[in-house]
């Protein structure tokens, strides 16, 4: 019993830290597609304000963050039974999603990631990005927040981050058209070829072509 105590202790400890990531990870990314489902839609409206526009995202994430943080035992009370059949793909997942992300970073750049394009598109150059990760998937940033939840819901086994997890693929189902309806109005036929040729979100076997040029995606 003593010799297996610093083994379950230890095993304690990473399932604790794995279960604060996961709540730090649902506070800060849980509420994005709530937020775009606000923009998306409406986007000449909230382009009449500019930048000033992502102030509404302030509130938004605060009362997500403080109605996460005040259920998050509720997250955690039960689990599913956790073995190497749920933590290697969990991992793998989470694997993925950074990969995808770094990938997007370097496509995207820090200012179309932060949408500025979106609500000043006279301010900021702009177009269609097919290069790299675009070449693959129209929303890699999607996909990258979808395989970390569902990662995370692997790792942890939380009930409650599985819900997230759901709740995250089925809101990106709805605000990624939304996105491509008003990429559609801005970049006309440019837009309709590229997604054409482009999956929403998963991407083909066979190797895509890789566009010239810069045309959007997000």
């Amino acid at each position: 019993m003593n010799a297996a105590s610093p083994m379950f202790n230890g095993m304690v400890t990473l399932q604790k830290l794995v279960d604060t990531v996961a709540l730090l990870y649902a506070i800060l990314y849980f509420p994005a597609p709530f937020f775009w489902l606000v923009i998306h839609p409406f986007i000449r409206f909230w382009r009449r304000f500019g930048n000033r526009s992502f102030w509404i995202a302030a509130p938004l994430w605060l009362a997500f963050a403080a109605g996460l943080i005040l259920v998050r035992h509720s997250l955690f009370a039960a689990r599913i039974h956790r073995s190497l059949w749920t933590a290697i793909p969990g991992a793998l997942m989470i694997a993925c999603g950074l990969w995808i992300g770094r990938q997007v970073h370097h496509d995207f750049g820090l200012r179309r990631l932060g949408g500025l394009p979106e609500m000043s598109p006279g301010r900021y150059a702009g177009g269609v990005v097919s290069a790299g990760i675009y070449s693959r998937l129209r929303h890699p940033r999607y996909v990258e927040y979808m395989l970390t939840f569902w990662g995370l819901a692997l790792l942890t086994g939380a009930h409650g981050i599985f819900v997230l997890a759901i709740v995250t693929v089925l809101m990106y189902l709805v605000v990624a058209p939304f996105e491509e309806q008003e990429l559609r109005e801005h970049y006309g036929a440019a837009y309709d070829a590229y997604a054409r040729a482009v999956p929403r979100f998963v991407p083909r076997l066979r190797r895509l072509r890789q566009g010239a040029g810069n045309m959007p995606g997000t």
